[in-house]
């Protein structure tokens, strides 16, 4: 009995009719209109990391419990006078680094 599988010719089944699924996005948003008209949109709430942040008056204000709340302001004012008293804080120690060189060199040259 000879086997021949390659004369047979390849002839998938029907397949069933798809069903029609509407692409309007109507149906979905009426369903969700009233849970989205309950939420208060007045302020943004943000989260990261624990740290609460709300945007309110065009910045953000940052909500820590019992510390209190601090502007965006206040932290930008806070990290230029920062910057400021590194740049003292340097040449201070730029002085005492020349007043110990010139004690040095004093000391040295036998006090003359």
């Amino acid at each position: 009995m000879p086997l021949n599988l390659l004369s047979r010719s390849f002839s998938p089944g029907k397949s069933p009719p798809r069903r029609s699924v509407s692409l309007s996005s109507l149906r979905r948003e009426s369903d969700k209109v009233g849970q989205d008209l309950s939420h208060d949109f007045s302020k943004i709430r943000l989260n990261i990391g624990g740290q609460n942040a709300t945007f309110e008056d065009g910045e953000w204000v940052s909500e820590g419990g019992s510390k209190g709340r601090v502007s965006s302001r206040e932290v930008a004012r806070l990290r230029q006078e920062n910057q400021t008293l590194l740049e003292e804080n340097n040449l201070l120690k730029l002085k005492v680094e020349l007043l110990l060189d010139m004690n040095t060199h004093l000391l040295e040259s036998g006090g003359k």
